[in-house]
């Protein structure tokens, strides 16, 4: 693999990842998306890079003519641009250029179109890796990490805390388009004593209150069910409970932009979804107040060395586009060197070696944190 195109390379985590590929790898990088001047300006801004490193292209994810275009010469697309609805021809054009593919989207539409290529993909011989990044991406290769170090895993939730600077980020209309659509179709599946189950919202399992210390304290979250978590429990038979919670955005949208959203999305979803965008961009910039970290926490219990114990493993930084990007830049490593380069469609939790990914996280800068609370003792 020598070169890599970013769809979407000049978007909040795009530009993040470019700076990280070239920094850490020999790859040769170009830059694109549709809008020409804003990708000419994110190779600009690396230019120190040299020009035989860095490049752009004009990519529309909607043309296949352009995307085809685009990606002559190029070993791997990696797709950081909100064009979740464009996953088939996105798709379909990485499988003409013989280039592997890698995205950083969350969409149960779009695993089901890649589902529906894997023959195809398979038989060109090319690997696609999708639900990449940090949410998805993390909380199953924290699950599997964590499996790595007891005896028996009986019990293994996850769960986020993000407080970003959405000012800085200022997401484009169509990311926040995205975010509404992944807010209103949440859903809210757990495996619990043994099996999944989709909770309502007055269901007392949908919440879990965990401690994410400073800036967050114990935040209550709500269950969100992301496929990466699907067949762990048929790789760990001793695991009964296991799931994912996500915390809020700010009060401003949790307790306003949501229920209104909720509300458009079952009375008038077409109509309502622009203006809705809009109004949740609104809220992430003016609830957006430092300090800035995201957090990624497990919390496991089961048998290690003959003994219960509890097991937590945090993953945090101060910028969640960050922490996205050495993801896929972690990642991407094991892609590069062959190690999980197989043909076919696979999620990057479940592809990646877990302890090698989280070493290389930490060596990016993402805070790496594992501790074993100690049983409280029984008083006299």
């Amino acid at each position: 693999m020598e070169h890599v195109l970013i769809l979407g390379g000049y978007g909040a985590t795009g530009r993040v990842l470019a700076r990280l590929l070239l920094e850490h790898t020999a790859l040769r990088v170009t830059v694109a998306g549709r809008d020409p001047a804003r990708a000419m300006a994110a190779a600009a801004a690396l230019a120190e890079f040299g020009p035989e490193r860095v490049d752009w292209q004009f990519a529309d994810a909607a043309s296949a003519e352009s995307l085809t275009a685009a990606l002559t010469g190029v070993d791997l697309m990696i797709v950081a641009s909100s064009t979740v609805v464009h996953t088939q021809t996105v798709a379909r054009a990485a499988l003409r250029a013989r280039a592997d593919y890698y995205d950083i989207l969350y969409s149960p539409a779009k695993l089901g179109v890649l589902r529906a290529l894997a023959p195809e993909i398979r038989r060109s011989g090319r690997c696609f890796i999708t639900d990449g990044g940090f949410h998805p991406g993390l909380p199953a290769v924290m699950v599997r990490r964590a499996a790595e170090q007891f005896d028996e895993l009986h019990s293994a939730l996850v769960a986020s805390a993000i407080q970003q600077d959405w000012r800085a980020v200022n997401p484009s209309p169509a990311t926040l388009a995205e975010f509404l659509d992944m807010i209103v179709g949440v859903d809210t599946s757990l495996f619990a004593e043994g099996e999944w189950r989709r909770l309502t919202m007055r269901d007392p399992g949908v919440k879990l209150k965990m401690e994410f210390g400073a800036p967050f304290g114990m935040r209550s979250c709500y269950a969100m069910a992301l496929e990466e978590l699907r067949t762990l429990p048929q790789h760990y038979p001793t695991l009964r409970s296991t799931g994912f919670y996500v915390g809020g955005f700010n009060a401003l949208v949790d307790w306003g932009v949501i229920p209104l959203a909720i509300l458009g999305q079952r009375f008038a979803p077409q109509r309502s979804r622009p203006w809705l965008a809009r109004l949740l961009g609104a809220g992430l910039r003016h609830g957006s107040n430092p300090p800035f970290r995201t957090v990624l926490k497990l919390e496991a219990v089961g048998i290690r060395a003959g003994r219960p114990r509890t097991l937590q493993l945090e993953l945090a930084h101060q910028d969640g586009y960050y922490l996205t990007a050495a993801c896929v830049l972690a990642g991407l490593k094991q892609l590069q060197d062959g190690s999980i380069r197989r043909p076919g469609v696979w999620l990057q939790a479940q592809a990646v070696a877990p302890q090698r990914l989280l070493a290389d996280l930490e060596s990016l800068g993402v805070e790496v944190t594992q501790y074993w609370p100690e049983p409280a003792r029984a008083s006299a």
